[in-house]
């Protein structure tokens, strides 16, 4: 596929998106009609289903889509470190930056399986980023999936609380709080030697 294509596909992709989270904003997720997303970005109904089955897969795939920017960001600065809560700062950005939208989504109002999906692309990438720091013998106390499972739940559901009680501390604050629970467990868990203390 070309540059200019690739393009083109990217940008119908985020005009798809934006006119869905518009829609989801002004009526809620359950009353959208794949017809409604098309008109709202002036594409044709077939051009929504040249990218997407549905409109489940279309907020699915775009919500993984900003995530996987996120890990892209948190990996440029290199591996994850147990001792900083640098990863989960950019969900607590990108969650305040999206507040509406998130409010929505962690409700549940109709979009069950939608959160299943994030939860389920969440704990992929902390898995990932878990495995560069484990020990490379031996087997965990806890399987590695188990604990990033478990720290996506709690992401989401962190994020959840701190969006209705209209984020009474900065992403900054809720990142360290987060690791501050979540650290020594997950070492734990996972045979890593803690690092010293300074």
């Amino acid at each position: 596929m070309s540059a200019t294509l690739d393009r083109r596909a990217r940008r119908t992709r985020t005009m798809l998106r934006d006119a869905l989270v518009e829609l989801i904003l002004e009526k809620g997720y359950d009353a959208i009609t794949i017809a409604e997303i098309a008109e709202r970005a002036d594409l044709a109904r077939a051009t929504f289903y040249l990218h997407f089955r549905d409109k489940e897969d279309l907020l699915a795939t775009s919500l993984e889509e900003l995530y996987d920017e996120l890990v892209e960001r948190t990996v440029s600065q290199g591996p994850l470190a147990m001792s900083s809560p640098t990863p989960s700062v950019f969900a607590f950005e990108h969650a305040r930056q999206n507040a509406d939208l998130y409010r929505v989504l962690l409700r549940g109002q109709g979009v069950g399986v939608i959160v299943m999906r994030i939860r389920e692309h969440l704990a992929g990438m902390l898995e990932a980023q878990l495995r560069l720091v484990m020990p490379k013998k031996g087997s965990p106390p806890v399987p590695v999936t188990v604990v990033a499972n478990y720290l996506s739940g709690a992401l989401l559901s962190l994020i959840s609380w701190w969006l209705e009680t209209d984020a009474p501390y900065s992403p900054e604050q809720m990142s360290l709080m987060f690791h501050q629970i979540s650290r020594r467990g997950s070492i734990e868990a996972l045979g890593i030697t803690p690092p010293p203390n300074p």
